[in-house]
């Protein structure tokens, strides 16, 4: 029987929209950067075509307006670097929603 090598962690989801910002950058591309930069190497930066937020607003992308573009940033990594990430982003004021999902990945 083969036995996988599976690493444990989590899937860290941020959820955002493209019209909004962290200084003069587009957040989800900032934040992106910063996932990086905590040597987090697995995400992915996804957008939707129409969303709903925590406030029962739907949001979408139209021909005319990408600015209300739902974006998910969705990351893979061990629980201790997703730790690390999060304490680094709290004091950054992002009124950033995510969700933590205890995960187990390999490469096949």
């Amino acid at each position: 029987m083969t036995t996988l090598n599976e690493t444990e962690g989590e899937i860290l989801t941020f959820w955002t929209q493209q019209d909004r910002m962290h200084g003069h950058q587009p957040l989800g591309q900032w934040l992106f950067g910063e996932i990086e930069r905590h040597g987090i190497e697995g995400a992915t930066l996804s957008g939707g075509l129409i969303g709903r937020g925590h406030d029962g607003m739907t949001h979408a992308m139209t021909l005319m307006d990408v600015a209300g573009q739902p974006l998910q940033i969705t990351v893979i990594a061990s629980t201790e670097k997703i730790d690390r990430l999060l304490m680094a982003l709290s004091g950054q004021n992002l009124a950033l929603f995510y969700s933590r999902t205890p995960a187990r990945f390999a490469t096949l």
